[in-house]
């Protein structure tokens, strides 16, 4: 079965609770939003396709059991993850999307989902449906030094915990963390748990693409 692909990379997640594990990432092609902070519009267009067994070959050579489905928004190959999962059980499968497509055929198949809503294309139906079917998932808000939006859908939803990501956009080193030190002493405020990630690989790595 083939999917269309922009890059298939070994790095460590940058972002989540997972943040620093080892993973082989597959960037699946398309996204159904057009979000103003994206770091990835080049999954938008693209369209070269691979086979399964081209990507597991790739697979193969990183040293690692975690595969991370992302995206773009990677549920729009809902089929073709929910294949790839199947015939390759080795290893333990994450996904990561913008929660508006509820990935009915791989959901129960994928070990841990990290949902990061997008505050102007809510679909709280399939939000609420994710939360219950999967057997694991993390909610990620990528957010300003403002997120009161943020956590009122939280308590909406009912969630125990949360996960706020500063967005990186057209920031520097430095504007970045302030931003973030904002946002730390905001979430301070508010009785949810809150876990506060920078984005890691903007630190490290810059817009740097496939690591």
């Amino acid at each position: 079965m083939k999917a269309k692909v922009s890059e298939i990379f070994f790095s460590i997640q940058g972002e989540g609770k997972f943040i620093g594990l080892k993973a082989a990432f597959i960037r699946l092609c398309g996204c159904n939003l057009n979000c103003y902070f994206c770091d990835t519009k080049y999954a938008i267009n693209c369209t070269d396709e691979f086979t399964d067994e081209e990507i597991h070959s790739q697979i193969l050579q990183f040293k690692t059991e975690n595969v991370i489905f992302t995206g773009g928004e990677p549920t729009l190959q809902d089929e073709f993850i929910a294949y790839f999962i199947k015939k390759h059980q080795n290893y333990r499968f994450l996904l990561e999307t913008n929660g508006t497509i509820f990935p009915q055929k791989s959901i129960e198949l994928l070990e841990h989902i990290v949902v990061s809503p997008k505050m102007f294309a809510l679909n709280t139906t399939v939000l609420f449906k994710i939360k219950k079917r999967a057997k694991s998932v993390e909610f990620k808000f990528v957010v300003e030094e403002n997120f009161e939006e943020e956590i009122e859908l939280a308590k909406k939803l009912n969630l125990k915990e949360i996960t706020l990501q500063p967005i990186w956009f057209k920031d520097t080193l430095n504007s970045y963390l302030e931003k973030t030190r904002k946002i730390i002493e905001k979430a301070k405020q508010y009785d949810i748990n809150v876990r506060v990630i920078p984005q890691l690989h903007k630190i490290l790595y810059g817009n740097k693409k496939g690591v």
